[in-house]
């Protein structure tokens, strides 16, 4: 009998994997088209804000690894529903600000309703464009994009308009997919190599001053504009 149940255990299991699987490889594109331009698709949301997220994102590492502290201005470009948006809001606290920029009005939505419920009282939520984040000249310690660059079209400009609003000593922090580590995260044809970023900020007036290696599935770029002291 005990070896019936084991057996029927495991065709449940095989089941519900091939059930996965199928689910897995029809489901909705991970990015798609909006006026022109491929964005996220936020009907995957509610991955970017699972438990499951939280293993290989690190995002306590991450905020250490920047070294964001109470005063801080941040801008989190791309923010989506505000994963990291809270976070930095929690560390830089009331001395410091948070810039919570996306272009799809969904997105917002969801940043606004956070920023009430949560009581985010250092948060401005920005409609960006895409040609430009929409952030004041000269005023961001550090812009900050996760899993957002590759979306920019015309990066090089793109990443010029950020250039004007960072402080003096100001730097820009890129986390995107590695091209070979897993399914989880956009399609690999979407990815960028991160010789290519580095080569793309270097014209558009960046130099590359750190490396961060310990996310599992993501590299981790930090920048400098590069005339900078």
């Amino acid at each position: 009998m005990r070896n019936v149940v084991l057996y029927v255990n495991v065709l449940i299991r095989i089941g519900v994997a091939g059930l996965i699987w199928i689910a897995g490889t029809s489901c909705a594109p991970r990015m798609i088209e909006m006026e022109g331009h491929r964005v996220f698709n936020p009907e995957y949301i509610w991955y970017l804000e699972s438990e499951n997220r939280d293993r290989w994102q690190k995002p306590d590492k991450v905020i250490e690894a920047l070294q964001i502290s109470e005063g801080t201005v941040i801008a989190d470009i791309g923010a989506g529903g505000g994963y990291f948006t809270e976070r930095f809001s929690n560390q830089v606290g009331k001395r410091g600000h948070v810039y919570a920029v996306d272009v799809q009005d969904v997105m917002i939505g969801l940043l606004k309703e956070r920023v009430k419920n949560r009581k985010l009282e250092n948060v401005t939520v920005i409609k960006g464009k895409f040609g430009t984040p929409m952030l004041p000249c000269h005023a961001i310690d550090i812009a900050f994009f996760s899993s957002v660059y590759k979306e920019i079209d015309d990066r090089i400009r793109y990443m010029k308009e950020v250039r004007r609003c960072l402080k003096p000593g100001g730097q820009v922090a890129i986390i995107e997919f590695y091209k070979d580590r897993g399914l989880v995260g956009p399609e690999l044809a979407d990815r960028l190599s991160e010789s290519e970023v580095i080569d793309e900020m270097r014209s558009a007036g960046f130099i590359l001053i750190r490396q961060f290696d310990f996310l599992p599935k993501e590299y981790f770029l930090l920048f400098r504009v590069a005339d900078a002291s």
